[in-house]
């Protein structure tokens, strides 16, 4: 006999899951009703009616517009006007009318405070629940009915602590008390439901929207929880569940325990960010992701599978060198989750999001050099060039990944292999914006100046790292057609000029006194790094790609054609490169630490403005 059969809990809405909570019956019982009128405050007498009382039956009256003798047949005991009681108004009788008057006043009294007190108890109740089961376990291990209610009690008591996530303040008194080691305790269970049960109990307890709305204290004993599962190795214990669960069962709860296991691992890194190397270098955890967004069909576990793995490689260097050199190979993993959209779209937003994350993901992973060297080998510039070409929703994401890929000096081997395979014809049309209009008709989502950024960030990489005749290919592009891609580089200027200017003007620099003591001083420098930060994301940092790619254009040697172009279509406005020299040395001033010897950046950079201004 199959006992966590007898524990199965219907399934709960999709998206991340709370505590269920129960519903009212839709006619109380008796004795129900007898215990709230006690609770609320109200006499008795008026609701314990005797057995033989003479309430009419309900079944026995026609409600409603009647027919011609509905006077008769219809009237209500004490009811004197047949035409009232045509259009009766609720259809319950004076017994029903006030059990529900009752509920509504006990609900209305909203959930009791959770104090230390009430929260003692609650604890108590949950290591009792806990001992019982054990004891019945160890007295009847071949008769699972003597120890099955001690087991859907334990059930209950965690789903009732669940209300101390009210009074995040109050949790040192799970760890001193501890209850902490009593429930991770429980994610060991041998009825998967009661170990589900804790991890959904973890959950709520850790959620970041309890933390949020927490005041200061609140906030220091959500993070003194985290500190202490991590301590006692819940990651572990979370992490050697999932392996448990199965998720092929036509029953949901698995697939539930499996979302709520990725939910408190997520909480943790939030609550305690280091949490997430912990995760990666000590579970299994990469590898039961890397599996999960490669199985099918879609479902909320893969979509969940793939926001944690985008998480976790988003802001740490060991977490993306350990994916990229996993034996389930990440980046290939990643590309070949995404190939699947390189000629169809995502069905619906889940699915969006799922995509979304794997490109967030493979993003990371080309930040390293050893994430550009897989990416090569497994033929990711030609998946993004595929998708550049198929003008599906994964265009947009393509141009982001292409633009990590081809950065620095590690992307120079991606670079040559862009222009070998192809790339130009696929990138230059979205550089002048051919089909755009109807692109953006079809999907509203697409952002011009996210695409403008990339667009820019993927001319100036191809032109800092394309050498030979890969390099003569893409200069003859500025060139053709009366210099026309020139013509929309000088387009995007005067774009993003005008963008910048704008925000300046909304947010003007403050006068900076001459004298001030070091604590202010530091002040004003943080104050002028945050604008500089905000003017890049205003559009400062396309408008110094954009100069940078007109800039290499023009000093090319033997170029003589773009150069006296572009001159042409400065001086007509009254403007020279120096124009271009003032951005580019904004640009060159912010790279790097201005205490630290140049890098070869911001060399190339200076090299490029000398250039300009020889020309002048």
């Amino acid at each position: 006999m199959n006992i966590d059969t007898l524990f199965k809990m219907p399934a709960l809405p999709a998206g991340k899951l709370t505590a269920a909570k129960r519903r009212m019956p839709e006619q109380p019982p008796d004795g129900g009703v007898k215990r709230l009128k006690a609770n609320s405050g109200g006499t008795p007498s008026s609701v314990e009616m005797e057995d033989d009382s003479e309430a009419p039956d309900p079944s026995q009256l026609h409600w409603g517009v009647g027919t011609a003798d509905s006077g008769a047949s219809a009237r209500l005991p004490g009811s004197s006007d047949p035409e009232e009681d045509r259009f009766y108004g609720d259809g319950l009788s004076d017994r029903q009318r006030e059990i529900y008057d009752i509920v509504d006043s006990a609900e209305d009294n909203g959930p009791a405070m959770i104090d230390v007190p009430a929260l003692k108890k609650m604890i108590a109740r949950l290591e009792k629940a806990a001992a019982k089961n054990e004891e019945m376990r160890v007295r009847f291990p071949d008769e699972p009915l003597k120890f099955i209610e001690s087991e859907a009690d334990l059930d209950e008591e965690l789903n009732n602590l669940m209300a101390a996530s009210a009074a995040p303040e109050l949790y040192p008194q799970l760890i001193s008390l501890g209850t902490v080691n009593t429930i991770l305790e429980l994610l060991g269970h041998e009825n998967t439901d009661v170990a589900i049960a804790s991890v959904k109990l973890l959950c709520e307890l850790t959620d970041d929207d309890t933390v949020a709305e927490a005041e200061e204290a609140g906030e220091a004993g959500a993070k003194a929880l985290a500190a202490n599962l991590i301590e006692n190795q819940v990651l572990e214990l979370v992490v050697n569940l999932i392996m448990k669960l199965n998720e092929d069962l036509s029953d949901t709860e698995d697939r539930q325990g499996v979302y709520s296991s990725l939910n408190l691992i997520e909480n943790l890194v939030t609550l305690s960010p280091p949490t997430a190397e912990l995760v990666v270098s000590k579970t299994a955890l990469p590898s039961f992701l890397l599996k999960r967004i490669q199985r099918k069909p879609f479902d909320s576990n893969k979509q969940y599978a793939s926001e944690l793995l985008a998480i976790l490689l988003q802001d740490s260097k060991p977490n993306r060198l350990n994916i990229i050199a996993s034996p389930q190979h990440g980046v290939g993993v990643l590309l070949k989750v995404l190939s699947a959209y390189r000629k169809k779209d995502p069905v619906d937003a889940d699915e969006v999001e799922l995509m979304e994350n794997c490109f967030d993901a493979l993003c990371s992973c080309l930040l390293e050099r050893e994430g550009k060297l897989s990416f090569l080998e497994d033929e990711g510039v030609e998946l993004m060039i595929i998708m550049l070409r198929e003008r599906k929703m994964s265009r947009m994401r393509a141009l982001k990944v292409l633009s990590h890929a081809l950065l620095g000096d590690d992307g120079a081997d991606c670079c040559e292999t862009f222009v070998q395979k192809m790339g130009l014809k696929a990138f230059f049309p979205i550089f002048m914006r051919k089909g755009l209009r109807s692109y953006r008709k079809e999907y509203k989502t697409h952002s011009e100046h996210e695409e403008d950024e990339h667009v820019a960030s993927i001319l100036v990489s191809l032109q800092r790292n394309l050498q030979g005749d890969s390099r003569l290919r893409l200069n003859s592009k500025f060139s053709e057609n009366g210099c026309e891609k020139l013509d929309r580089l000088l387009e995007l200027h005067d774009q993003y000029t005008s963008r910048v200017s704008s925000f300046d003007k909304a947010n003007p620099q403050g006068p900076r006194d001459i004298e001030r003591d070091d604590d202010e001083g530091d002040d004003a420098l943080d104050t002028e790094e945050e604008r500089y930060l905000k003017r890049l994301e205003n559009g400062l940092f396309t408008l110094q790609l954009v100069d940078l790619a007109m800039g290499y254009a023009c000093a090319e040697d033997g170029e003589d054609e773009v150069r006296n172009h572009l001159k042409k279509l400065l001086s007509r406005r009254g403007e020279s490169f120096r124009t271009l020299v003032a951005v580019l040395a904004e640009y060159a001033a912010n790279i790097g630490d201005p205490n630290a010897p140049p890098n070869d950046e911001k060399v190339r950079v200076l090299e490029v403005a000398k250039k300009l201004l020889t020309m002048l």
